[in-house]
């Protein structure tokens, strides 16, 4: 078993159809993990920040887009990153986008909150990935 658990996934994207496709990807895997979906980016954080500074929280991972009408991908990450240390070790960042743009995955490689780029669509074997490169495993129920 690996060090660390989840206790879910969290979805931040302003595309509603995006987040119904990658809830169904992610319980093709994990069929009993728990996963919220924010289209406002603002309410995320918010969500994020009164959760994962309780102690007894468990790491989630975040599936934040990129390209959002209120505050971009980028504007969340400048946000969360004022976040308390003991929140931000809580949470597992990784960019999914749609953008293929090279300057985005640089920027996303080179931001210390975020732990992996993904290009949309979200799969099977990305989610895997994802698990593996945040060295956790999800709760059990």
């Amino acid at each position: 078993m690996k060090e660390k658990t989840i206790a879910g996934f969290i979805q931040i994207d302003d595309d509603l159809i995006n987040n119904m496709i990658c809830g169904q990807v992610i319980r093709d895997v994990l069929p009993d993990v728990d996963i919220l979906s924010f289209t406002d980016p603002e309410t995320g954080l918010s969500y994020i920040l009164s959760v994962y500074e309780d102690p007894a929280a468990r790491n989630v991972i975040v599936y934040l887009d990129i390209n959002m009408p209120t505050l971009s991908g980028w504007e969340v990450l400048e946000k969360l990153n004022v976040f308390p240390p003991s929140v931000k070790q809580k949470v597992r960042i990784f960019m999914l986008s749609s953008s293929i743009d090279p300057q985005d995955k640089r920027r996303a490689s080179e931001n210390p909150l975020v732990n992996g780029y993904i290009e949309k669509p979200l799969t099977t074997i990305q989610v895997h990935r994802t698990l593996e490169e945040a060295n956790i495993e999800p709760l059990q129920k």
